[in-house]
């Protein structure tokens, strides 16, 4: 029996202690702004620009504290699924990423938060196409071939998903044809048959 058929199926669903912790964050962020906001209008010595700041940072927190809170009272199942066949997040697509279709595994890190980054097959890729705005920061530090799982918020740490991924990566894929010796009968000059 091989190595890749013993390892387990690992599922990673949400943590709900860092949803809460998030939950509780973008809340706190939501009311400063909305606060400063209705407090800033009747001071004197306010620009325009800091006011609509404050307006603009309340509705964008107060959307990313909605978003939260439908998170934390729908992630009951697993998100992320990886198996010896290849790994499976739904929150990109229902489709199964096959490691015999990955390249490379690395980490980026973009303010702060880290991000599990796949290097695919360019027909892979073109499947699980990301949103503009993940399209747009992605293509200043990878190809169009990245597919990206972000970790925020799941049970495992974004270390601990990389390592698990290397893991079943290099179990699950075939050897390089690449790597392989080169036979010595391809050497051999064909000769003449007389």
């Amino acid at each position: 029996m091989s190595v890749s058929q013993c390892l387990p199926n690992v599922t990673i669903g949400y943590s709900r202690g860092r949803l809460l912790a998030l939950f509780a964050a973008c809340l706190l962020l939501t009311l400063i702004c909305a606060w400063l906001a209705f407090s800033w209008q009747q001071g004197k010595g306010v620009t325009t620009f800091e006011l609509a700041a404050c307006y603009i940072g309340a509705v964008f927190f107060g959307l990313a504290t909605c978003r939260m809170l439908w998170r934390l009272t729908t992630a009951r199942e697993p998100v992320v699924f990886i198996s010896r066949v290849g790994i499976r997040d739904t929150r990109l697509a229902d489709e199964t990423i096959a490691w015999s279709a990955v390249r490379k595994i690395q980490i980026w890190e973009q303010r702060m938060q880290k991000f599990v980054v796949l290097k695919v097959d360019p027909l892979v890729a073109e499947r699980f196409a990301a949103g503009f705005l993940t399209r747009a920061l992605m293509s200043k530090a990878f190809a169009a071939d990245s597919v990206v799982v972000n970790a925020g918020g799941l049970t495992r740490e974004v270390g601990a998903l990389l390592e698990i991924c290397k893991h079943y990566w290099g179990a699950g894929r075939p050897a390089h044809l690449d790597d392989a010796v080169p036979s010595p009968e391809a050497e051999l000059e064909p000769q003449p048959v007389g």
